[in-house]
């Protein structure tokens, strides 16, 4: 059974083709006892390999191995400084990541950048105190994992505990900041509850709200999928951003982070299909799979209405060609064709039977009339049958000579 466990909701980064490896944090010494770490971006176990070439795949990763082998260059210093701007990533490397900070013997100071969601919130709380902007963000949720296999009910009972165990690991580490009972940290959790500057500092996230002066901006997409903070574009496509979060025009969701730079075309113009397919590759393959989908359930709903009533036709060619010729109808266009053809047949029928009787004579045939007189009466049936004895006779001799 293969699971991939995450605080973070939703797909790993999206990566765009080409674009090189880089790190997306920084350590440096910037003294003799001081030290600054930036951590901007998703967070992942390990570089991931290109299945093709057994090569590391294209993008920005903090992964724990590089992580602190940087680490070690700076674990001796008094101030170490951690700026975050992250929507988090891979539970286990941020709690790792956490651990890792935790045991630095230095006074570590964290500032939130811009956004401490998800995997980066608990990187967050290794901080001996935590500063953050009156517009930056704090969110908390649950754990999420991506999960393919044959699965028994054994099998989902050791996740559900799983998931428990990762859930109380980190209620244990919000705790440990904030004072909060586990019990009601994991109630905030499973709301996916998002915490502004003040809020943060109110519920012991943060110690210290910082000047307005540096704020970060933070923006959302018009679909509310991407986030812009502190101008690092953020996949959250799977959070539920709150609505007081101000929408740009200017984000689009097929941005990227930093690094990745991207061509559009310009406001209002229109794209050709190459251009969607190759901006909006899932986009397009997701139109089109409904496009198929749809062409299908319409094909198989006219083939079901033809042989509905493909017996009251009695044209088995017909049939075949409405159903499978070169100009196929649906049931009411073979339905209205058959009654067409059937109406020719009857027209025709109708003439013979006219020509066969001016042939035979029977319009010179007189009426029967009465012994008293009396005007023509109607012919009774006998007589009709006579008449028509008399036709078929006539017929008969006619064609014999």
């Amino acid at each position: 059974m293969n699971n991939f466990l995450r605080l973070l909701n939703g797909s790993a980064p999206k990566i765009e083709a080409g674009a090189p490896v880089t790190r997306f944090w920084n350590i440096a010494a910037t003294g003799d006892d001081s030290a600054e770490i930036l951590l901007y971006g998703d967070i992942v176990t390990a570089v991931p390999k290109d299945w093709w070439t057994g090569e590391d795949k294209a993008g920005q990763w903090i992964t724990p191995e590089g992580f602190q082998e940087d680490l070690e260059r700076v674990k001796d210093k008094k101030n170490i400084t951690i700026k975050i701007n992250s929507c988090g990533g891979d539970l286990y490397t941020g709690i790792a990541i956490h651990n890792a900070l935790k045991a630095l013997t230095g006074h570590k100071t964290v500032i939130v950048e811009g956004i401490a969601a998800s995997a980066a919130s608990v990187i967050m709380c290794a901080g001996d105190e935590v500063q953050i902007y009156p517009g930056s963000m704090v969110m908390i949720h649950g754990v999420s994992g991506v999960i393919y296999d044959y699965l028994t009910l054994d099998d989902i009972k050791k996740l559900q505990k799983s998931f428990d165990a990762a859930e109380r690991a980190i209620a244990q580490i919000y705790t440990g900041k904030t004072g909060i009972e586990v019990d009601t940290l994991r109630g905030m959790m499973t709301r996916e509850t998002w915490m502004v500057g003040n809020e943060a500092v109110e519920k012991g996230f943060a110690d210290t709200l910082l000047d307005e002066d540096g704020e970060p901006t933070v923006e959302a997409s018009a679909d509310r999928k991407v986030l812009l903070v502190a101008g690092i574009h953020h996949d959250v496509h799977a959070f539920h951003i709150p609505d007081s979060i101000r929408v740009s025009n200017q984000i689009h969701t097929g941005q990227r982070p930093e690094g990745n730079k991207k061509i559009r075309k310009e406001e209002n113009s229109i794209m050709t299909l190459e251009e969607l397919r190759a901006q909006y590759p899932e986009l397009v393959s997701q139109i089109e799979s409904a496009a198929r989908n749809s062409a299908i359930a319409d094909e198989r709903a006219r083939l079901q209405a033809i042989e509905e009533i493909e017996n009251t036709v009695g044209d088995a060619t017909l049939v075949r060609d409405a159903k499978y010729g070169e100009h196929p109808m649906d049931a009411a266009a073979l339905a209205l064709e058959a009654l067409k053809r059937q109406a020719a047949v009857g027209a025709q029928a109708l003439h013979n039977l006219h020509a066969d009787a001016d042939e035979a004579g029977t319009a010179d045939v007189p009426a029967a009339g009465n012994d008293d007189g009396e005007e023509d009466k109607p012919l009774t049936n006998e007589q009709k049958m006579e008449l028509g004895r008399a036709a078929a006779q006539a017929a008969l001799k006619k064609e014999e000579k």
